[in-house]
């Protein structure tokens, strides 16, 4: 691998260090670099793509004698990466909102509008019409299982509690399907733009301004990469609302958009637990992430009506 290297990039190897089976730590006269394995050729033309931005926090790979990101050997994808050390002490804030910044302006300057099919749409609706038909059942089978039961234990009165707003939560996540699916049939075109779709705080580099891993990376609708910030967020209870606000600031969401990810997050993650304290525990983390996307909604809402005020406005 050593003279592969040497001949496909002006690298001069001293040593290889393996970290994991797919990346290699290489030791070289001109500096530490970091070979990684890739799974998928496609992400050349996605490296490509996002060279041409000129967006110098998402890490690419150095490009080879033959001007490409990655090279081959022996059937197998590689490319070569500076090599940069985590930054263990910094806190989880700092990382998202340097995240939400460098994900808005990622989906803001790849953006493009592309003519869809009908099927993809039918499809799209069809698939977030199963979450909630799983969702609905779940929650239907447990509640008659417990009517059925004599002796209730302290879970099952907690989820006879908060059974309406489980319910309620499907509700939305329908009406806000309907919402959709009425906003796709005045709507031919998709906005897509590179994704990052790889979130972990390792990832994100704050002091050298970088964001690594792009394993994941491809064209998709923006809101993939919000679904999985929101979810982070939650998870480490960072205020959700003021990280998707810095994200609206610099990339507005489309009517569409903001219905579509709705309809995501409104769909509960309902699980039954034999363990009576987990149980318990996993049914509050599912009530309070209702709570955030009701707050979330509401905050989207807000911006659409401050948008159609606007327009409004902006036409008098």
């Amino acid at each position: 691998m050593k003279d592969i290297i040497e001949t496909k990039y002006n690298l001069k190897v001293n040593a290889i260090i393996k970290i994991t089976n797919n990346t290699y730590k290489l030791m070289c006269e001109e500096g530490t670099y970091l070979l990684k394995y890739h799974k998928e050729q496609s992400l050349e033309s996605i490296f490509t793509r996002l060279s041409m931005l000129n967006n110098d926090v998402f890490l690419l790979p150095i490009k080879s004698y033959n001007g490409n990101f990655l090279e081959t050997n022996e059937n197998l994808f590689f490319a070569i990466y500076p090599y940069l050390q985590d930054e263990v002490m910094l806190n989880k804030d700092i990382r998202l909102h340097f995240y939400v910044k460098a994900i808005a302006n990622l989906h803001l300057w790849s953006h493009y509008s592309v003519k869809v099919s009908d099927g993809f749409f039918t499809e799209s609706l069809d698939y977030l019409e199963r979450q909630c038909d799983n969702a609905e059942s779940l929650i239907k089978s447990r509640i008659e299982r417990v009517e059925r039961e004599e002796y209730h234990s302290p879970s099952d009165w907690y989820f006879l509690m908060n059974y309406d707003h489980l319910s309620k939560a499907i509700e939305e996540a329908r009406r806000r399907i309907d919402n959709l699916e009425d906003a796709w049939k005045e709507e031919t075109n998709l906005n897509l733009s590179l994704t990052y779709q790889n979130f972990d705080y390792n990832h994100i580099l704050v002091k050298q301004n970088k964001i690594i891993s792009l394993d994941k990376m491809a064209i998709a609708p923006g809101i993939y990469d919000l679904r999985q910030l929101f979810n982070e967020a939650y998870i480490s209870r960072i205020d959700i609302a003021s990280l998707i606000k810095e994200y609206i600031d610099i990339n507005p969401l489309q009517n569409y958009e903001k219905e579509w990810l709705l309809a995501f997050l409104f769909i509960p993650n309902v699980t039954y637990i034999r363990n009576e304290l987990e149980d318990i525990t996993a049914l509050f983390k599912t009530l309070n992430r209702l709570q955030s996307v009701e707050a979330f909604a509401n905050l989207l809402n807000e911006n659409t009506v401050n948008e159609s005020n606007s327009a409004i406005d902006g036409q008098s």
